[in-house]
């Protein structure tokens, strides 16, 4: 899934909604994932500055992903306490899952 989306999300960043209804812009550069404010779309998250979601944090999240999908109580406050960035991470996971 993470050499999905790396390959997926372009350079110039996409915008995409998290599931609370927030847009950010994800971007891809040298096999690296950046999230950050979106730009085109309101209402925005409001992130003091542009972060990086390393394939560990990823990884860790996304072990968590079919839990939260199937509706687990308590998974989501679980996993945000060891990631920040779980909300964007869910949202990459749910549009480039097949």
């Amino acid at each position: 899934m993470w050499s999905r989306i790396i390959e997926a999300v372009p350079i110039s960043g996409e915008e995409t909604q998290t599931t609370s209804g927030l847009w950010f812009k994800a971007s891809s550069i040298n096999s690296h994932l950046y999230v950050d404010n979106a730009i085109d779309h309101t209402p925005s998250s409001e992130l003091s500055m542009q972060r990086s979601i390393s394939k560990k944090d990823f990884l860790f999240v996304y072990s968590y992903y079919d839990r939260w999908v199937n509706g687990e109580v308590g998974v989501r406050h679980e996993v945000s306490r060891k990631s920040r960035n779980t909300a964007y991470i869910f949202a990459l996971i749910d549009k480039y899952a097949e």
